[in-house]
């Protein structure tokens, strides 16, 4: 039994550090929630940005946890995307960018809830609730990350092609389908789509910007913590697809490629 607890312990500390803590907290708000209710302080709404002025909410729903099957589902997706991405591109960089995938969707979400509050009031009331902040921030990277794609189609499962481009909009569908909710889903891939389009860059921290914040004071714990990886040693391990369809030396069909490459691509080669 000590064994077993040791190697989860092990593979625990393992994972990179930025990812580690968000899947921390996520257990810990889950488990204090029940008794202080402290998803009342997270959650972002429209109702509490815009009326109320709680600006915090747009960044605080990174640690919104709503219960035990979303926190499940939040740690499988940092430990299986998260932490492969960290790796790829640094600490410091993800959390940036999970940070701001979030707090963009959240202003989003206020956009359209604005736009949309004539037709339907009820996105303005307190009972209008946005999601997890994680979910949103995969939603926003993966796809950002997907507009790089080498493959002008994909294959869905074998049962028809779609355009790449056009693939996140299966995924708001998808989410939509088990009941996230569709202004919230909207945002994120409008964020999405606009930061794989350059609009977002002006905000984005360049190379320069995260070697200079790595060399902070206030960061010197930071950067020597077990599992940080930082600018200089992030970087792909596995080669990416190319635009002539070659995958780990091996050929594919050039421009059309299945889910699965897709998915490969975009855990092992995102922000390419």
């Amino acid at each position: 039994m000590s064994t077993n607890g040791d190697v989860l312990r092990e593979r625990f500390l393992a994972t990179p550090l930025v990812t580690r803590h968000l899947m921390a907290s996520t257990w810990i708000v889950c488990l204090l929630n029940p008794i202080f209710g402290v998803d009342d302080l997270l959650v972002a709404s429209p109702y509490d940005i815009i009326r109320k002025g709680q600006l915090w909410r747009l960044v605080t729903s990174i640690a919104y946890v709503p219960g035990l099957i979303n926190a499940l589902i939040m740690s499988f997706v940092l430990y299986r995307l998260g932490s492969a991405w960290e790796q790829e591109r640094g600490s410091i960089r993800i959390l940036c960018y999970f940070l701001l995938a979030i707090v963009a969707t959240n202003v989003g979400v206020c956009v359209l809830a604005i736009l949309v509050a004539p037709l339907a009031p009820s996105v303005m009331s307190p009972a209008f609730l946005c999601g997890p902040g994680i979910l949103s921030a995969f939603l926003v990277l993966i796809t950002r990350s997907s507009q790089g794609y080498a493959g002008a189609s994909v294959s869905i499962l074998g049962l028809f092609t779609m355009p790449t481009l056009y693939f996140p909009l299966l995924l708001l569908v998808f989410f939509a389908m088990f009941g996230a909710n569709p202004l919230e889903s909207a945002a994120s891939v409008g964020v999405g789509y606009a930061w794989a389009r350059g609009y977002l860059d002006p905000v984005v921290p360049s190379d320069e910007t995260l070697v200079t914040m790595e060399q902070w004071p206030a960061a010197a714990g930071l950067v020597r913590a077990r599992g940080y990886v930082s600018v200089a040693a992030a970087g792909p391990t596995l080669p990416s697809t190319s635009a002539s369809g070659v995958v780990n030396g091996a050929e594919t069909q050039p421009g059309r490629d299945s889910v699965n490459d897709l998915i490969a691509q975009l855990r092992d080669h995102a922000f390419a």
